[in-house]
């Protein structure tokens, strides 16, 4: 018995307070309700710092762009499960459509389109309720936007009937995804970019979340996501060889060699680009370099090593430098423009052909 004690006897051993099933389920409620109400404010966050990042660096990007409004619809059949009921309780999200989302600067958003905006009608013709809602939008709306045609939307505002004409832009075709995730982390994967909201959370300045999100967008126009994979099989077929021939490991440390240092080398472009493009778009870009020195104070190991990543206290003179030459063509009048290093003259350079490194971002992500 005392064995069994032993083993069987080693759950709690405090008396567990009662519960209310019913004070449970009103507080999933309230967290239900909490989460939805946090992605929707990050969504608009997020949204505000896209539409001027993707619509400012339009001409940067080449054939990747698409015309854009920069804004969401939704109603309530859009919506299942516990996320329907907050959207209709907290929300009043009901089967007429509405805008749910206007990015700052976009085409809606100088339009005069707001978010909770109903949509009467699109080109006069009325918006159907419910489930139609969607394909109705699919069939009189989304042409337009993709062939860049004015769209006159009839809205009502609280008790007020208004009327606007919003005309589509070209943006960078590059979207950009809210994930629901609590590592702090961005990412670009060649055709998107995502974005953390544990990111956000932890960096509550947009300031900064802008100049993430552009360093993101520059490995995006840079071609990154595909040269690192065609570093990596180049590296995986010269670590075949080495290792063949050598009977050691060469083959493998050069690899990883290779891997790092193509990495740190994309980082510093990534950068370099990021910081103009973030100037292009408006944003405060020379706050950058006082960030490295927060993330050093919390990874001290970072400030003079190299990883996947250059080290800190590198980054952030090449940052400075690079900041100083944004300012001195501004001051000039001279365009944006990032520095490239041509293999010949006579070669027309487009974005891929390769930057000068010269600046450095702040590191978070691929």
């Amino acid at each position: 018995m005392a064995a069994l004690t032993v083993l069987f006897g080693c759950g709690a051993v405090t008396k567990r307070p009662d519960i209310d099933e019913g004070e449970v389920a009103a507080e999933a409620n309230r967290m239900y309700e909490m989460v939805v109400g946090r992605d929707q404010q990050m969504s608009k966050r997020l949204s505000d710092l896209t539409a001027p990042l993707l619509i400012g660096n339009a001409d940067l990007c080449e054939s990747r762009t698409r015309y854009v409004v920069f804004m969401r619809v939704h109603n309530l059949e859009d919506y299942r499960g516990r996320k329907r009921d907050t959207m209709e309780s907290v929300y009043e999200l009901d089967e007429r459509i509405r805008v749910t989302l206007v990015g700052r600067e976009g085409p809606a958003h100088i339009a005069g389109l707001r978010e909770n905006d109903v949509i009467l009608a699109v080109n006069d013709i009325e918006t159907p309720r419910g489930m139609a809602a969607t394909a109705f939008f699919k069939v009189h709306v989304n042409p337009l936007v993709e062939a860049g045609k004015p769209i006159k939307f009839s809205l009502l505002r609280k008790a007020e009937k208004i009327t606007a004409i919003v005309q589509p832009v070209m943006a960078c075709d590059y979207p950009v995804r809210l994930v629901a995730n609590g590592d702090v982390n961005a990412y670009a994967t060649g055709t998107s970019i995502t974005i953390n909201t544990g990111l956000m959370s932890a960096f509550p300045s947009d300031d900064i979340l802008g100049v993430v999100v552009a360093h993101e967008l520059a490995h995006n126009l840079m071609g990154h996501a595909e040269k690192k994979r065609l570093e990596i099989w180049k590296d995986l077929y010269i670590m075949e060889l080495l290792n063949e021939a050598t009977g050691t490991n060469a083959g493998t440390m050069y690899a990883n060699f290779s891997y790092l240092n193509s990495s740190v080398d994309f980082e510093y472009e990534a950068d370099y680009v990021g910081l103009y493009l973030a100037a292009r778009a408006g944003l405060a870009y020379d706050l950058a370099p006082e960030f490295l020195r927060k993330l050093a104070m919390d990874s001290p190991g970072a400030i003079n090593r190299n990883t996947t990543h250059p080290k800190y206290a590198a980054r952030y003179v090449a940052q400075e430098a690079a900041i100083a030459e944004i300012r001195k063509k501004t001051a000039l009048g001279q365009p944006l423009i990032p520095e490239m290093k041509l293999e010949s003259a006579e070669k027309k350079p487009t974005m891929k052909d390769g930057w000068a490194p010269v600046a450095v971002g702040l590191g978070m992500g691929q």
